[in-house]
Protein backbone atom coordinates (compact mmCIF):
# COMPACT_ATOMS: atom_id res chain seq x y z
CA UNK A 1 0.00 0.00 0.00
CA UNK A 2 1.63 3.36 -0.65
CA UNK A 3 2.59 5.87 2.08
CA UNK A 4 0.60 8.41 1.00
CA UNK A 5 -3.18 5.87 1.32
CA UNK A 6 -3.49 6.94 4.63
CA UNK A 7 -3.67 10.54 3.53
CA UNK A 8 -6.88 9.63 1.25
CA UNK A 9 -8.69 8.65 4.05
CA UNK A 10 -8.09 11.17 6.25
CA UNK A 11 -8.85 13.85 3.42
CA UNK A 12 -12.04 12.30 2.67
CA UNK A 13 -12.96 12.26 6.27
CA UNK A 14 -11.72 16.28 6.50
CA UNK A 15 -13.07 17.26 3.60
CA UNK A 16 -16.94 16.01 5.06
CA UNK A 17 -16.13 17.88 7.81
CA UNK A 18 -15.56 21.10 5.96
CA UNK A 19 -18.54 20.31 3.87
CA UNK A 20 -20.65 20.61 7.02
CA UNK A 21 -19.34 23.51 8.79
CA UNK A 22 -20.22 26.68 8.03
CA UNK A 23 -16.61 27.67 7.42
CA UNK A 24 -15.44 28.43 3.77
CA UNK A 25 -11.09 28.18 3.92
CA UNK A 26 -9.81 25.57 6.12
CA UNK A 27 -5.93 24.71 6.04
CA UNK A 28 -6.05 20.57 6.34
CA UNK A 29 -2.10 20.22 6.29
CA UNK A 30 1.13 21.77 7.14
CA UNK A 31 4.20 20.77 5.52
CA UNK A 32 8.05 21.93 6.31
CA UNK A 33 11.39 21.28 5.75
CA UNK A 34 11.95 21.50 9.48
CA UNK A 35 9.13 18.44 10.00
CA UNK A 36 10.37 15.26 9.11
CA UNK A 37 12.30 16.30 6.15
CA UNK A 38 9.43 17.18 4.61
CA UNK A 39 6.43 14.84 5.47
CA UNK A 40 3.00 16.68 6.25
CA UNK A 41 1.64 17.58 9.23
CA UNK A 42 -1.51 18.72 11.03
CA UNK A 43 -1.72 22.21 10.34
CA UNK A 44 0.55 24.72 11.83
CA UNK A 45 0.58 28.06 13.40
CA UNK A 46 3.36 30.22 12.04
CA UNK A 47 5.07 32.17 15.13
CA UNK A 48 4.57 35.36 13.59
CA UNK A 49 3.01 36.80 10.71
CA UNK A 50 5.11 35.79 7.54
CA UNK A 51 6.24 38.74 5.75
CA UNK A 52 4.35 37.69 2.08
CA UNK A 53 1.42 34.94 1.63
CA UNK A 54 2.18 32.89 -2.07
CA UNK A 55 -1.39 31.87 -2.96
CA UNK A 56 -1.35 29.28 -5.98
CA UNK A 57 -5.32 28.27 -6.33
CA UNK A 58 -5.95 25.80 -8.67
CA UNK A 59 -8.14 22.76 -9.63
CA UNK A 60 -4.88 20.70 -9.78
CA UNK A 61 -6.28 17.84 -11.66
CA UNK A 62 -3.64 16.85 -11.76
CA UNK A 63 -0.52 19.05 -10.64
CA UNK A 64 1.62 19.17 -12.98
CA UNK A 65 5.58 19.89 -13.38
CA UNK A 66 4.37 23.95 -14.02
CA UNK A 67 2.99 23.80 -11.00
CA UNK A 68 5.85 23.12 -9.60
CA UNK A 69 8.03 25.47 -11.85
CA UNK A 70 5.73 28.07 -10.77
CA UNK A 71 5.96 27.72 -6.98
CA UNK A 72 9.52 27.49 -6.89
CA UNK A 73 10.29 30.86 -9.30
CA UNK A 74 8.06 32.72 -6.92
CA UNK A 75 9.77 31.65 -3.75
CA UNK A 76 13.06 32.13 -5.48
CA UNK A 77 13.05 35.19 -8.00
CA UNK A 78 9.60 37.14 -6.46
CA UNK A 79 10.38 40.61 -7.24
CA UNK A 80 10.37 42.52 -4.18
CA UNK A 81 7.35 44.42 -3.07
CA UNK A 82 6.58 48.26 -3.79
CA UNK A 83 7.75 49.27 -0.15
CA UNK A 84 10.67 46.77 0.28
CA UNK A 85 14.55 47.16 -1.33
CA UNK A 86 14.71 43.42 -1.15
CA UNK A 87 12.78 40.14 -2.01
CA UNK A 88 12.08 38.88 2.01
CA UNK A 89 14.32 35.70 3.28
CA UNK A 90 12.06 32.60 2.05
CA UNK A 91 11.95 31.39 5.46
CA UNK A 92 10.01 34.23 6.03
CA UNK A 93 7.28 33.37 3.48
CA UNK A 94 4.73 30.99 3.23
CA UNK A 95 3.06 29.04 0.27
CA UNK A 96 -0.82 28.04 0.06
CA UNK A 97 -2.00 25.14 -2.01
CA UNK A 98 -5.51 26.32 -2.67
CA UNK A 99 -8.05 24.03 -3.81
CA UNK A 100 -11.56 25.05 -4.15
CA UNK A 101 -14.46 22.56 -3.27
CA UNK A 102 -16.76 24.67 -5.56
CA UNK A 103 -15.48 26.27 -8.87
CA UNK A 104 -17.67 28.79 -11.04
CA UNK A 105 -16.13 27.20 -13.73
CA UNK A 106 -15.15 23.66 -13.23
CA UNK A 107 -17.02 19.96 -12.00
CA UNK A 108 -15.42 17.72 -9.37
CA UNK A 109 -14.24 15.49 -11.84
CA UNK A 110 -12.33 13.28 -13.01
CA UNK A 111 -10.60 13.04 -10.21
CA UNK A 112 -11.92 13.26 -6.26
CA UNK A 113 -11.24 16.38 -4.35
CA UNK A 114 -9.56 14.29 -1.50
CA UNK A 115 -7.12 12.51 -4.43
CA UNK A 116 -6.23 15.87 -5.60
CA UNK A 117 -5.42 16.65 -1.87
CA UNK A 118 -3.17 13.82 -1.86
CA UNK A 119 -1.62 15.02 -4.97
CA UNK A 120 -1.28 18.47 -3.67
CA UNK A 121 0.66 17.06 -0.63
CA UNK A 122 2.89 15.54 -3.00
CA UNK A 123 3.33 19.15 -5.27
CA UNK A 124 4.48 20.17 -1.38
CA UNK A 125 7.31 17.54 -1.03
CA UNK A 126 8.36 18.23 -4.44
CA UNK A 127 8.28 22.31 -4.12
CA UNK A 128 10.28 21.83 -0.75
CA UNK A 129 12.99 19.25 -2.63
CA UNK A 130 13.54 21.85 -4.91
CA UNK A 131 14.37 24.17 -2.49
CA UNK A 132 17.09 22.21 -0.45
CA UNK A 133 20.23 23.96 -0.98
CA UNK A 134 21.67 20.95 -3.16
CA UNK A 135 18.61 21.32 -5.62
CA UNK A 136 19.08 25.10 -5.90
CA UNK A 137 20.69 24.83 -9.33
CA UNK A 138 18.66 21.78 -10.68
CA UNK A 139 15.70 21.65 -13.02
CA UNK A 140 12.39 20.61 -11.27
CA UNK A 141 12.29 16.44 -11.20
CA UNK A 142 11.01 15.27 -14.41
CA UNK A 143 9.74 11.73 -12.37
CA UNK A 144 11.68 10.47 -9.69
CA UNK A 145 -4.56 13.86 10.30
CA UNK A 146 -6.28 16.87 9.69
CA UNK A 147 -7.95 19.08 12.29
CA UNK A 148 -11.35 19.43 11.62
CA UNK A 149 -12.05 22.88 13.53
CA UNK A 150 -8.99 24.43 11.78
CA UNK A 151 -10.67 26.95 9.97
CA UNK A 152 -11.66 30.58 9.16
CA UNK A 153 -13.56 30.32 12.84
CA UNK A 154 -10.35 29.00 14.61
CA UNK A 155 -7.21 30.24 12.79
CA UNK A 156 -4.35 27.66 12.39
CA UNK A 157 -1.49 27.68 14.54
CA UNK A 158 12.21 32.57 -13.02
CA UNK A 159 12.98 34.29 -15.95
CA UNK A 160 15.56 36.34 -13.65
CA UNK A 161 17.17 33.52 -11.83
CA UNK A 162 18.72 36.04 -8.66
CA UNK A 163 18.15 33.56 -6.06
CA UNK A 164 18.46 34.19 -2.33
CA UNK A 165 22.25 35.49 -1.29
CA UNK A 166 21.75 32.80 1.37
CA UNK A 167 20.40 29.45 -0.60
CA UNK A 168 22.60 27.40 1.18
CA UNK A 169 21.57 28.52 4.70
CA UNK A 170 19.37 26.57 5.81
CA UNK A 171 15.78 28.13 5.59
CA UNK A 172 12.13 26.68 7.14
CA UNK A 173 9.59 27.19 4.68
CA UNK A 174 6.26 26.02 5.21
CA UNK A 175 3.41 25.10 2.44
CA UNK A 176 -0.67 24.87 3.69
CA UNK A 177 -2.93 22.48 1.88
CA UNK A 178 -6.28 24.43 1.95
CA UNK A 179 -9.55 24.03 0.41
CA UNK A 180 -12.10 27.29 0.30
CA UNK A 181 -16.08 27.10 -0.71
CA UNK A 182 -15.67 30.24 -2.68
CA UNK A 183 -15.62 30.27 -6.16
CA UNK A 184 -13.94 33.76 -7.15
CA UNK A 185 -10.93 34.82 -6.85
CA UNK A 186 -11.78 37.80 -4.68
CA UNK A 187 -13.58 36.46 -2.32
CA UNK A 188 -11.27 33.27 -1.73
CA UNK A 189 -8.67 36.36 -0.90
CA UNK A 190 -10.71 38.18 2.01
CA UNK A 191 -11.04 34.55 3.75
CA UNK A 192 -7.29 33.89 3.18
CA UNK A 193 -7.13 37.30 5.10
CA UNK A 194 -9.38 36.25 8.03
CA UNK A 195 -7.17 33.18 9.35
CA UNK A 196 -3.24 34.37 8.35
CA UNK A 197 -4.47 38.15 10.22
CA UNK A 198 -1.72 40.57 10.23
CA UNK A 199 -0.47 42.84 13.34
CA UNK A 200 -2.28 45.78 11.66
CA UNK A 201 -6.19 45.92 10.62
CA UNK A 202 -5.23 48.22 7.64
CA UNK A 203 -2.77 46.72 6.19
CA UNK A 204 -3.08 42.47 5.57
CA UNK A 205 -0.43 40.34 5.01
CA UNK A 206 0.77 40.44 1.10
CA UNK A 207 -0.80 37.98 -1.09
CA UNK A 208 1.57 37.14 -4.37
CA UNK A 209 -1.52 35.39 -6.52
CA UNK A 210 0.77 32.46 -8.81
CA UNK A 211 -1.72 32.40 -12.08
CA UNK A 212 -1.90 31.69 -15.27
CA UNK A 213 -2.42 34.51 -18.09
CA UNK A 214 -5.78 32.49 -18.58
CA UNK A 215 -6.37 33.49 -14.95
CA UNK A 216 -5.96 36.94 -15.64
CA UNK A 217 -7.80 37.24 -18.23
CA UNK A 218 -11.20 35.52 -16.54
CA UNK A 219 -10.27 37.70 -12.93
CA UNK A 220 -10.31 40.78 -15.16
CA UNK A 221 -13.65 40.02 -17.04
CA UNK A 222 -16.48 41.66 -15.62
CA UNK A 223 -19.29 39.28 -16.20
CA UNK A 224 -18.03 37.45 -12.81
CA UNK A 225 -18.90 40.93 -10.84
CA UNK A 226 -22.96 40.81 -10.97
CA UNK A 227 -24.72 42.85 -10.65
CA UNK A 228 -23.10 46.22 -12.07
CA UNK A 229 -20.71 44.20 -13.88
CA UNK A 230 -17.63 46.04 -13.57
CA UNK A 231 -14.09 45.63 -12.03
CA UNK A 232 -14.81 47.78 -8.69
CA UNK A 233 -15.00 44.72 -6.38
CA UNK A 234 -11.18 43.95 -7.22
CA UNK A 235 -9.88 47.13 -5.35
CA UNK A 236 -9.37 45.65 -2.44
CA UNK A 237 -6.90 42.89 -4.02
CA UNK A 238 -5.10 45.20 -5.95
CA UNK A 239 -4.58 47.70 -3.45
CA UNK A 240 -3.11 45.21 -0.77
CA UNK A 241 -1.73 42.41 -2.97
CA UNK A 242 0.00 41.17 -6.60
CA UNK A 243 -0.35 38.86 -9.01
CA UNK A 244 2.37 36.95 -10.82
CA UNK A 245 1.37 35.53 -14.00
CA UNK A 246 2.52 33.14 -16.27
CA UNK A 247 2.49 33.21 -20.03
CA UNK A 248 0.48 31.33 -21.93
CA UNK A 249 2.09 29.69 -24.64
CA UNK A 250 0.03 27.67 -26.75
CA UNK A 251 -1.34 29.79 -29.30
CA UNK A 252 -5.17 29.76 -28.29
CA UNK A 253 -3.67 32.87 -25.70
CA UNK A 254 -1.60 34.93 -28.14
CA UNK A 255 2.09 35.30 -28.19
CA UNK A 256 4.12 37.12 -25.57
CA UNK A 257 4.09 40.36 -27.07
CA UNK A 258 0.54 40.50 -27.31
CA UNK A 259 0.16 38.84 -23.65
CA UNK A 260 2.35 41.76 -22.24
CA UNK A 261 0.00 44.33 -24.45
CA UNK A 262 -2.84 43.03 -22.17
CA UNK A 263 -1.56 44.52 -19.09
CA UNK A 264 -0.22 47.13 -20.62
CA UNK A 265 -3.42 47.76 -22.24
CA UNK A 266 -4.87 48.27 -18.76
CA UNK A 267 -1.81 50.03 -17.58
CA UNK A 268 -2.66 53.01 -20.50
CA UNK A 269 -5.62 53.21 -18.28
CA UNK A 270 -8.22 51.30 -21.52
CA UNK A 271 -10.18 49.39 -18.52
CA UNK A 272 -11.16 52.25 -16.95
CA UNK A 273 -14.76 52.57 -18.22
CA UNK A 274 -14.86 48.73 -16.79
CA UNK A 275 -13.45 50.34 -13.01
CA UNK A 276 -10.33 48.84 -14.35
CA UNK A 277 -7.18 51.39 -12.62
CA UNK A 278 -4.50 52.07 -14.62
CA UNK A 279 -1.93 51.50 -11.26
CA UNK A 280 -3.19 47.72 -11.10
CA UNK A 281 -0.47 47.32 -13.74
CA UNK A 282 2.11 47.46 -11.55
CA UNK A 283 1.16 44.89 -9.07
CA UNK A 284 0.91 42.28 -12.22
CA UNK A 285 4.05 40.81 -13.04
CA UNK A 286 4.36 38.70 -15.67
CA UNK A 287 6.81 35.84 -16.45
CA UNK A 288 8.16 32.74 -17.83
CA UNK A 289 7.25 29.36 -17.37
CA UNK A 290 10.01 27.85 -17.68
CA UNK A 291 13.90 28.83 -18.77
CA UNK A 292 15.36 27.89 -22.04
CA UNK A 293 16.54 24.28 -22.45
CA UNK A 294 13.80 22.95 -20.22
CA UNK A 295 11.76 21.58 -23.23
CA UNK A 296 9.30 22.19 -25.25
CA UNK A 297 5.01 22.02 -25.67
CA UNK A 298 2.35 22.87 -23.02
CA UNK A 299 2.54 21.28 -19.75
CA UNK A 300 -0.80 21.27 -18.47
CA UNK A 301 -3.46 19.27 -16.58
CA UNK A 302 -5.55 18.14 -19.73
CA UNK A 303 -2.03 17.30 -21.62
CA UNK A 304 -1.60 14.85 -18.59
CA UNK A 305 -4.82 13.19 -19.04
CA UNK A 306 -4.36 13.22 -22.10
CA UNK A 307 -1.22 11.18 -22.06
CA UNK A 308 -2.55 8.92 -19.56
CA UNK A 309 -5.60 7.66 -21.19
CA UNK A 310 -3.03 7.45 -24.31
CA UNK A 311 -0.84 4.72 -22.18
CA UNK A 312 2.02 7.33 -23.44
CA UNK A 313 4.58 6.63 -19.95
CA UNK A 314 7.02 8.78 -21.86
CA UNK A 315 5.10 11.86 -22.42
CA UNK A 316 3.74 11.48 -18.64
CA UNK A 317 7.00 11.69 -17.14
CA UNK A 318 7.72 14.91 -18.77
CA UNK A 319 4.78 16.72 -17.48
CA UNK A 320 4.19 15.70 -13.69
CA UNK A 321 7.04 14.19 -11.11
CA UNK A 322 7.57 11.07 -9.80
CA UNK A 323 5.40 11.30 -6.75
CA UNK A 324 2.72 12.38 -9.02
CA UNK A 325 3.01 10.02 -11.55
CA UNK A 326 3.14 6.90 -9.21
CA UNK A 327 -0.16 8.39 -7.69
CA UNK A 328 -2.01 8.50 -10.64
CA UNK A 329 -0.74 5.08 -11.75
CA UNK A 330 -1.30 3.68 -8.64
CA UNK A 331 -5.27 4.93 -8.50
CA UNK A 332 -5.69 4.11 -11.88
CA UNK A 333 -6.59 8.06 -11.98
CA UNK A 334 -7.57 9.71 -15.83
CA UNK A 335 -7.85 6.48 -17.33
CA UNK A 336 -11.42 7.02 -18.85
CA UNK A 337 -12.35 10.65 -20.10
Amino acid sequence: MSSSRPLLFEFQSALHSFSQSSSTFRVLRSISSHTHNGASSFPSTPHSPPSALYVLDSSFNPPTLAHLRMCRSALLNDRPAPSQSTSPSLSSKRLILLLATQNADKAPKPASFENRLVMMTLLAEDVLQSLSPENHHATPPRTQSPKPDTSANNPPPDSKETEDENRNEPQILAIDIAVTKHPFFIDKAFAIESVFTSPSPTFPVPQIHLTGYDTLIRLLDPKYYPPTHTLAPLVPLFTHHRLRVTYRTDSSWGKKREQDEYVAALGRGDREAEGGRAEWADRIEMVAGRKEGEGEGVVSSTAVRDAVQKGDGEALGGLVSAKVRAWVLEEGLYIEG
